[in-house]
């Protein structure tokens, strides 16, 4: 009983001199508390600890207790604020790791954030008048361009988009008609219909990007119409979808099989046709170049897609993980999700990705129709039918790179890492970006990588939209299977 109440005591002992990790989160700009944020510490690797995720008291401040002793990251995140790191050298860059020790009972941290970026203007009429009520969307500067943000302008003319990354970006404003009924096209800033007209917006936090005027152009918006058919025993939903946005148009519901639909003030370009109902749908991209009547579109029973799984091109492998699948549509790309197991996608344009481990990597996907796929930043891509059969090729022989991160000759424990897989053919266009953190002893690993060309750096004032600092990268080209050491001087600003 002695030895119970001892062992007891000893346990209670020990978490009282456990770390216990203080700290408040404020405003950069105002220096306010920003109560409610998400706080995160994070153990680098060789930490034997779990992240801890808790949220900031209504005065901005948080407690973690019994933090273990080793290395960590503290990371704290907030709506319409950049993700903030404990020791960062600027906002948006990576923090400064830190040790709790075996004798350390407690730690302080003061954590500044500062907002995302937004671009803010007005549109104008042809006497420079502002026009209320008008749409006006922000799409990427990468192509091909996908529309990520949507606002309209207030009384004056006036419109400003918030929460933007920093980066570059294009604006655009959509059709519609004036009181008098003049139609006037999407048009760009800085001022045209065409994509090459268009002038590039740039961001930085805490910063609006502001006198981002748009002219909107006069022309002629068209018209298209035709019919939705229908299995006659369920609701099913018309809705048409062009670069600058989406509208539900027509609703058949039964008993009824067929119902018309008519659709105004369509800008001349791609239209996406999509029908759904309950586990039926249809899809039809048209080019719409003048008014056009007697489109016709089904809503068509669905079935999950049947996913055949492959290690190396064998079918005798057993090996199976999470599939992310998102839709990617004129408007732009969905969220990301999980694919349920019996979960049917109505028929369009879908991108999937595997979430596999190092020991794996997604060499091809493709369908088993034999349709072309596309691959971006590690998402493969094709159009879906009624009835989808994928195969997933995997290879079990991905590559790796490993090193130590040192400055002055010494490791530098936490080192941010950076690794660009790119394309030498496409302008060095960046296809996908790894980020990591090394260990205490300045060690770093990337695996499960695909063969193709990288390149790798470190530095703890990395800016992503920086292609000058690529340059001065490590280079490699890497096959399957290859397992690379590459040692990493960190980079000084």
């Amino acid at each position: 009983m002695r030895f119970v109440v001892f062992v007891l005591l000893a346990v209670a002992a020990a978490r009282l001199e456990a770390a216990v990790l203080q700290g408040v989160v404020l405003d950069q700009e105002s220096g306010n508390p920003l109560a409610r944020t998400t706080v995160s510490l994070i153990p680098l690797p060789g930490t034997e600890a779990n992240t801890v995720t808790i949220r900031a008291t209504e005065h901005g401040t948080f407690s973690i207790l019994s933090v273990r002793p080793g290395w960590y990251v503290l990371r704290t995140s907030r709506r319409g604020f950049a993700t903030a790191e404990a020791g960062q050298m600027r906002a948006g860059r990576p923090g400064l790791p830190f040790e709790i020790g075996e004798d350390k009972q407690s730690v302080f941290f003061e954590i500044r954030m500062l907002r995302l970026g937004a671009i803010a203007g007005v549109v104008l009429d042809e006497n420079s008048i502002g026009i209320p009520e008008w749409p006006v969307n922000v799409y990427t500067v990468r192509k091909p361009i996908q529309r990520i943000a949507q606002t309209k302008t207030d009384d004056r003319g006036i419109y400003r988009i918030g929460e933007l990354e920093p980066g570059s970006y294009i604006v655009r404003s959509g059709e519609g008609l004036l009181e008098d009924g003049a139609p006037l096209l999407p048009t760009y800033f800085k001022y045209g219909t065409a994509l090459q007209s268009a002038e590039p917006v740039h961001t930085r936090l805490g910063e609006t990007t502001s006198d981002a005027a748009i002219r909107p152009v006069k022309g002629k918006l068209l018209e298209i119409s035709g019919t939705l058919n229908g299995p006659g025993d369920r609701a099913v939903q018309l809705t048409v979808v062009t670069d600058t946005g989406r509208r539900l148009v027509a609703t058949l519901n039964p008993p009824n099989t067929t119902v018309t639909f008519s659709v105004s003030n369509t800008p001349p370009g791609l239209v996406d046709l999509i029908a759904q109902g309950t586990d039926c749908g249809g899809y039809s991209r048209v080019t719409v170049d003048r008014d056009m009547e007697g489109i016709r579109i089904g809503c068509g029973p669905l079935r999950p897609p049947n996913i055949v799984w492959t290690v190396d091109n064998s079918y005798r492998a057993q090996v199976r993980f999470p599939l992310l699948v998102r839709r990617v549509d004129l408007d732009g790309t969905s969220p990301a999700k999980t694919l349920g197991a019996r979960e049917a996608l109505v028929p369009g344009h879908w991108e999937f990705f595997a979430q596999t481990n190092t020991q794996f990597y997604t060499a091809w996907i493709r369908s088993l129709s034999g349709e072309p796929f596309t691959r971006n930043d590690g998402w493969f891509g094709m159009d879906l039918g009624q009835y989808p059969s994928l195969q997933m090729n995997l290879s079990q022989h991905p590559a790796a790179i490993t090193g130590t991160i040192t400055t002055g000759g010494k490791p530098v424990s936490g080192a941010p890492t950076y690794l660009e897989m790119y394309d030498p053919e496409a302008n060095d266009a960046r296809i996908r970006l790894f980020t990591g953190r090394a260990d205490p002893a300045g060690n770093y690993r990337f695996g499960g990588l695909a063969p193709g060309r990288y390149r790798i750096l470190s530095s703890f004032d990395f800016d992503p939209e920086d292609r000058s600092l690529m340059q001065r990268a490590a280079n490699l080209t890497l096959h399957e299977g290859d397992s690379v050491s590459q040692a990493l001087e960190m980079m000084l600003p």
